[in-house]
């Protein structure tokens, strides 16, 4: 059983109470080489979990708990352990789309043109160059954007396809579950998180990691054959609520309280 599995099961089955009749006071920690995969996770649960708990960022003084952003999710023991800092084993824990990103509108852009998007990272540069090469050997009518910054709800509303060119399977910086909610098909490698959020290709495009030739082929299909992209986008706007905060939320407090009973 994955990773994911045995905590959706302790989130369904657990016998601890998630609503608390008092405030946790939680530390949360950015390391400084987290991506913004973490970075994104720590303000979704900042906002969610403010609402009822004490929540505290790199202020660890009295808290119960501290929870660290790294590379990997990791929560930290109680805090008679800080010294020590030992930590529990990282968690597959489900992923969230801040709220903002829902509210976005699509709007198209394929009259004046076609916009694809992706989150620029040094692992992908070489892939999307030869990607570009490829499309524009059958179209002159599109154009790449590349974010070197956390894009914004908009920003990513104002494409036409959303592209996770993804080349490592702990690359999970993808924006991929971003423009899901705000609407906007995707493109992704299929590495195992785009597996998951694309729901094995129901919910969107997935081509083999590293194959500009698939990767064109893909972006192609989902610009220009509406009839094979309608189903996909159907299926991502049925889903995406997958991917609201209070899901994630509901994990996070009963793995706090089995931490702190």
């Amino acid at each position: 059983m994955s990773d994911e599995s045995r905590v959706m099961r302790y989130a369904q089955h657990s016998s601890l109470v998630t609503h608390y009749s008092f405030i946790v006071i939680i530390a949360q920690v950015v390391d400084d080489r987290a991506p913004e995969y973490e970075r994104k996770s720590q303000r979704a649960d900042f906002e969610t979990l403010r609402e009822h708990h004490d929540v505290r960022f790199g202020d660890v003084a009295g808290a119960q708990i501290k929870h660290v952003y790294a590379s990997n999710a990791y929560i930290a023991q109680p805090k008679r352990f800080f010294a020590k800092k030992e930590f529990v084993t990282p968690f597959n824990l489900p992923e969230c789309v801040e709220d903002h990103y829902f509210l976005s509108t699509h709007h198209s852009s394929l009259s004046t043109g076609s916009t694809i998007g992706s989150f620029s990272r040094k692992s992908v540069t070489q892939l999307i160059e030869q990607t570009m090469a490829r499309i524009h050997r059958f179209r002159d009518d599109v154009t790449w954007r590349l974010f070197d910054h956390a894009p914004s709800p908009e920003e990513i509303a104002g494409v036409d396809v959303w592209v996770d060119p993804a080349v490592q399977e702990d690359d999970y910086d993808g924006f991929v579950a971003e423009a899901m909610a705000a609407n906007v098909i995707v493109v992704a490698a299929r590495t195992p998180i785009n597996d998951r959020r694309c729901e094995k290709g129901r919910t969107g495009f997935l081509v083999p990691p590293c194959d500009p030739n698939e990767l064109t082929h893909g972006i192609l299909t989902a610009l220009f054959k509406p009839e094979v992209a309608r189903s996909r986008s159907e299926a991502a706007h049925q889903t995406v609520s997958k991917y609201r905060c209070r899901h994630r939320m509901r994990v996070l407090l009963q793995m706090y309280e089995r931490l702190i009973a």
